[in-house]
């Protein structure tokens, strides 16, 4: 057995009634790894995160701690060497310090120790001058703050955070979501997080789990993910808004060629002649062309812009090619009239950066 791992589940199954709500063959979490679950709603995520906690009871299967096994007699010793981070704030009625130290309080820790502790975390999360609040007076982003030094003052071995900033405003939750972050890579503490947001997810994993009706579907990088998702659930959970049906026929110069409507596209990984496919591209990986195409690039294709969709820095124009493309285009280029609806544009994008998937 691999001395490094912390938690295992071997063979997990949870069924409820008629429906089996996990069915997870096997899941090792290293020490030190950050890993998110991410999946459609009704997938498992967070149940998943509480049978790894003992909060739910297993059907059948097993789970390991440091390699021994978890027995449900003794998840309470199990739990605390544990935290947990949820969206929901549950604090105290009392005042910033004493939320944090509560945990502390309830394991037995000598009062000397959970004072310097509880100094230590209200410093690194910037809420020192906190400290003698009443919990009900916090803004949403100062209580996820007291909440997540509440489970890092636990020092566990273990952090689990349940989409801990679904509900905060964009920019708390992008300052929260960097914080975050550092914490982790200065305290090496293993996480498992859960979160509709893949954008979180490169800032926060190093590895993601994919759960579809309670199985795990793919467990790969953030990179391997985005770029190489097995199906297209996958591909819609990570922002790939290009799936194009086609049609392999053959191959040239070790590309895949695949007939999509009145073009042949280009793609470098290879894949059964014959094989009905979706081809998807990344919108980032589009390039919009200006003057001629260059000898040797692939994939050039003529379209007219048929809508804009505004976003902060960067826009999604819908090119109509006999096919819908998505790509980003900046907001300057809208602004500035260099692109905007019915306009002629050339489309490019390489065969690396094409991904084939059965259709």
């Amino acid at each position: 057995m691999n001395t490094s791992i912390i938690i295992e589940a071997i063979n997990l199954n949870l069924t409820i009634g008629k429906k089996k709500i996990l069915d997870i063959e096997h899941l090792a979490i290293e020490e030190g790894e950050a890993i998110a679950l991410i999946g459609p709603n009704g997938a498992g995520k967070s149940t998943l995160m509480q049978v790894l906690m003992l909060l739910r009871r297993l059907t059948s299967g097993k789970l390991l701690f440091k390699g021994e096994n978890m027995e449900w007699k003794n998840a309470i010793a199990y739990r605390r060497r544990m935290a947990m981070v949820l969206q929901e704030l549950l604090l105290l009625d009392t005042t910033v310090y004493h939320n944090v130290a509560s945990g502390m309080k309830l394991r037995g820790f000598h009062a000397n120790t959970i004072n310097a502790r509880v100094k230590e975390w209200l410093e690194r999360l910037d809420i020192t001058h906190l400290r003698d609040r009443q919990a009900r007076n916090l803004s949403g982003g100062e209580s996820q703050r007291v909440s997540l030094a509440r489970a890092l003052v636990l020092e566990p071995e273990v952090l689990f955070l349940d989409e801990p900033f679904a509900a905060l405003d964009a920019p708390t939750r992008a300052l929260l979501t960097s914080e975050l972050a550092r914490i982790l890579q200065e305290t090496n503490v293993t996480s498992v997080f859960v979160t509709h947001d893949f954008s979180e997810v490169p800032i926060l994993s190093e590895t993601v789990v994919v759960l579809q009706q309670g199985q795990i579907v793919q467990k790969a990088s953030p990179h391997e993910v985005m770029t190489r998702p097995v199906n297209r659930t996958v591909a819609t959970l990570v922002g790939v808004d290009n799936m194009i049906p086609g049609k392999v026929i053959g191959d040239q110069d070790n590309k895949t060629i695949v007939q999509v409507g009145a073009h042949q596209l280009k793609a470098s990984a290879p894949f059964p002649a014959g094989s009905n496919v979706l081809v998807l591209v990344r919108p980032e990986d589009i390039r919009l062309i200006k003057g001629e195409p260059r000898p040797g690039r692939h994939n050039y294709i003529n379209g007219i812009v048929r809508e804009i969709f505004p976003g902060s820095v960067f826009y999604k124009a819908m090119v109509d090619c006999g096919f819908p493309l998505v790509t980003y285009v900046s907001a300057g280029q809208v602004m500035d009239g260099e692109i905007f609806t019915e306009k002629e544009v050339m489309l490019q994008f390489d065969p690396e950066k094409v991904h084939l998937i059965n259709n």
